[in-house]
Parts: structure tokens; sequence; C-alpha cells
């Protein structure tokens, strides 16, 4: 007798369609992830840019700003000297509403209150930085 070891092409066929379907479901959730993270990041970075600024303007009795150049870019500044430059991530749209700029005294308090609101791409957000030593928070829409 003949014994044949092997898969018939039948058995690879449906492995590999089980295969296809496991890989097309786990890519838009590896996506959304990714996505997720980059917003959690960027706002992480943006509070810690608005609490790294105040304090130098405590620290150094100086007046520092955080300008909204256009949509895509914020800047820090301190007496017109640009400290750093960060770009919005793509696709996401900064409506400064009744805060263009926000700027913190040599005591260290923000010298206008106010809101401006972040789009990404799945969520809504507005910061608000309220008067006094108060820190800027956000609030997810």
């Amino acid at each position: 007798m003949n014994q044949v070891n092997g898969f018939t092409l039948i058995e690879v066929l449906f492995v590999l369609a089980v295969l296809s379907v496991l890989i097309l479901i786990t890519t838009p959730l590896q996506l959304s992830v990714l996505d997720k993270k980059t917003e959690e990041r960027f706002l992480e970075t943006l509070e810690m840019d608005l609490l790294y600024m105040q304090t130098l303007a405590y620290n150094s009795r100086m007046t520092h700003r955080l300008a909204f150049l256009d949509s895509e870019r914020y800047e820090i500044k301190a007496n017109n000297t640009s400290i750093l430059e960060r770009t919005v991530p793509e696709g996401w749209e900064i409506d400064t509403r009744t805060l263009k700029t926000i700027s913190f005294n040599k005591k260290g308090t923000i010298v206008k209150s106010g809101t401006f609101a972040i789009k990404t791409l799945t969520d809504h957000y507005n910061v608000v930085c309220p008067l006094g030593k108060g820190r800027c928070y956000f609030e997810k829409q």
C-alpha cells in the first residue's frame, strides 16, 4: 500500500481563508489603537507645554505665551523669542474661539481666560483656561 503524507488542496485553502479573515479583522483594530495613542500623546504634550510655560513664567519673571500660528502648529515664546514649536497631528483642527494666545504673567497667572477646541479624528475636546493660578484642563465632548 502507498502511504501519502501531506494535506489536500482543500485543507490548505481552508486554513489560508481562516488566516486571511483573522488578519482582516485585526488590522483595523491596530490602526484605531494607533490613532488613540497619538491622541493621548499629543494632549498630554500640550498639557505639559502649558504647565512648562506657566512654570517658566513664574521662575524667570518674564511673560511667556503660547500662540496658535494656524490650525496645524503652535509655538511657545518668551519676549518674542521662540522657545519651541510643535505641530498638530495630520487631520486635526484647532478652533481658537476666544483664546488665540495663552499668556502667563510674571506671577504665573493666566493673563486672559478662555477656551479653545481641538477636533481629532475621533473626538472633540474643549480646553478651558480659567483665571488664577489654576491649570488649563481638557473637557471631552
